[in-house]
């Protein structure tokens, strides 16, 4: 059996070889790289950032706008976030979903936003999915999973750094926002940075 060295035609039906890299190895689904290469995986930044409560319909954080018509499901793997000064009463932040069937309004965009593949600090090209730190939705979110705790006793001056993969384990469908945003009560100076993959629905 022999892999192909580059990359296959993207199919959803119907069969395709093995995949194989310069080297000779398989290529398998574990991992960034080869999506990144491929500009199918994307991130944002948001820099300095305040959040607010997630249940805010005026959203402050990082939020994910997957548009109604985009075809893709929003796949969230790598999150950071930075904590940079102690808001006590934010206990910590959560990942939430919300319902959005229109487009956000009031927005900010995000600080940075766009493929993985890198090709300079700005103008980067994105996906189907759009990145704010800024915007009004509908609906109040509702928590998906919690991130991290923080507390001015957690190491005596808030928390330092904050990370995770969530490996595929949450999608955000069509005519949905993903929220990062605060527990208990808003706070200041956060960094949030996240990426995703965007897969075609129905796969």
């Amino acid at each position: 059996m022999f892999g192909k060295i580059g990359r296959n035609t993207p199919a959803s039906t119907g069969t395709n070889p093995l995949r194989a890299n310069s080297l000779g190895g398989l290529i398998v689904e574990d991992g960034y790289q080869d999506k990144t290469q491929a500009g199918k995986h994307f991130f944002a930044f948001c820099g300095v950032q305040d959040v607010a409560l997630y249940t805010a319909t005026a959203a402050i954080g990082m939020i994910i706008y997957n548009p109604t018509g985009s075809g893709v499901n929003m796949i969230p793997k790598l999150w950071s976030v930075n904590v940079t000064i102690i808001s006590a009463a934010m206990t910590g932040m959560v990942m939430a979903v919300s319902p959005q069937l229109i487009t956000p309004t009031t927005t900010t965009a995000a600080t940075l936003s766009g493929k993985s593949l890198l090709t300079g600090s700005t103008g980067l090209t994105g996906g189907s999915c759009i990145a704010y730190s800024v915007a009004t939705i509908i609906t109040a979110p509702v928590v998906v999973w919690p991130l991290f705790v923080n507390a001015a006793t957690v190491e005596t001056v808030g928390t330092v750094q904050n990370n995770g993969d969530l490996k595929g384990a949450f999608g955000f469908a069509p005519g949905t926002v993903c929220v990062i945003a605060a527990m208990a009560a808003a706070g200041v100076d956060v960094d949030i940075g996240l990426t995703w993959d965007e897969v075609p629905t129905g796969l």
